[in-house]
């Protein structure tokens, strides 16, 4: 289990999830990735999650959970995107919680 306080923000639950695609940067020392996320159960899913985070961490398991097909639940600090509910790509936010099944 990864969990990141933010103070007084509300959240945006992926639910439980496949992880899809883990894309890692380091720019200037500072290491962020991006995750991607499609529902569980879903052969044919309409759009995708994705999360930023800046916990390596994170990243880790969301690789690991892509590499052994692991579910996973996801939580973000919707941000000012506030919880999109349309679109081929949703961003949830900056990743808070991630919950291993």
């Amino acid at each position: 289990m990864f969990g990141a306080s933010a103070a007084n923000a509300a959240s945006c639950s992926a639910g439980w999830v496949n992880v899809t695609g883990v894309y890692e940067y380091n720019v200037n020392g500072t290491t962020y990735g991006y995750i991607y996320t499609v529902p569980e159960h879903n052969v044919l899913p309409a759009y995708t999650n994705y999360f930023l985070t800046y916990n390596q961490n994170a990243l880790s398991q969301a690789k690991l959970a892509l590499q052994n097909h692991q579910t996973y639940y996801l939580y973000g600090d919707s941000g000012t995107s506030a919880c999109p509910t349309s679109g081929s790509y949703r961003y949830l936010g900056v990743l808070t919680y991630l919950y291993e099944y």
